[in-house]
């Protein structure tokens, strides 16, 4: 008798805590949002220049991934425009009240900036005597570069104090053919030191890196990018040649290995490409899920 008692004691606590759970369970999704505006604003990378399944890049693919993993509607707008620089980025979205209101809205913000910036400073430094004078240009633009990030920044922050700000990193499009030239990839990680600092030091910005992806491509274990650099040395002679460099920012070179980055231009993702950079700031976004799910 005294068991049986003691067997319904136990069963109706399973009960309770099992009723708790659900309860629970409820309640979390009863908090989290069923409708997501997530606004991207930027340079070419956020037009999606490159991508020919008219996804607008990663905006639209990230809204799939979005829908997939949390079942929550995403209505994306997109205010990217190739060539862009930081300055002009601010420039256009100020006078555009469009943008303006969707960016109030918004409960997600993503940004690319700073691809433009790097590469107008490259192409005044390229015929520099070597490439430590060209990277002594990017780091004499520095200072010029962040203030206009932050410009941009602020305002962004300053019509949306609430929506959680994404800022990406930018890559070396050159590395996979020009592998030899290892001070390029130093000229875009002191750009990305820059957006990242930015982030770090502001509780609203996250920084998602595509550096190791998208310059590296396929090729990325230290075998496969040592053999590039021995090919690429081999291709070039050795030469630290800076019109090849030019040539190639120019969309001039005739091949393209990186997996990742079209032939249309060598410089932008391809569709693979922005699949890659959806997946890496959806993944950067689930570890910030209370900032733009949550109620």
């Amino acid at each position: 008798m005294k068991q049986s008692k003691h067997r319904r004691f136990i069963l109706g606590l399973l009960v309770v805590s099992v009723a708790t759970s659900l309860l629970n369970v409820g309640q979390v999704n009863a908090a989290e949002k069923s409708n997501i505006r997530l606004v991207a604003v930027g340079d070419s990378l956020t037009e999606g220049i490159g991508d020919t399944t008219k996804q607008q890049g990663y905006t639209k693919r990230t809204a799939k991934l979005l829908t997939k993993a949390y079942g929550v509607r995403v209505k994306t707008a997109n205010y990217g425009k190739a060539g862009d620089r930081s300055d002009q980025i601010l420039r256009r979205v100020k006078a555009d009240k469009k943008a303006v209101r969707d960016i109030k809205k918004a409960d997600v913000i993503v940004m690319t900036v700073g691809g433009n910036d790097l590469q107008q400073t490259l192409f005044k430094a390229i015929f520099a005597k070597s490439d430590t004078a060209v990277t002594k240009e990017v780091v004499k633009s520095m200072p010029t570069y962040t203030e206009k990030l932050m410009k941009l920044m602020k305002f962004i922050q300053q019509k949306n104090p609430d929506a959680p700000i994404f800022l990406f990193g930018n890559y070396n499009p050159l590395y996979v053919y020009l592998a030899n030239r290892q001070d390029l990839n130093a000229d875009v990680k002191i750009y990305n030191g820059i957006n990242a600092n930015i982030a770090a030091a502001d509780s609203q910005v996250y920084y998602v890196s595509t550096f190791k992806t998208l310059t590296y491509g396929q090729y990325q274990t230290r075998a496969a990018r040592q053999q590039l650099v021995k090919e690429s040395e081999q291709a070039n002679q050795g030469s630290l040649n800076n019109k090849m460099v030019q040539d190639t920012l120019n969309g001039k070179s005739d091949k393209e290995l990186n997996a990742y980055i079209t032939t249309l231009d060598h410089y932008h993702p391809n569709n693979k490409g922005y699949d890659k950079m959806s997946k890496l700031l959806v993944k950067r976004m689930a570890e910030k899920e209370s900032e733009w799910l949550v109620k």
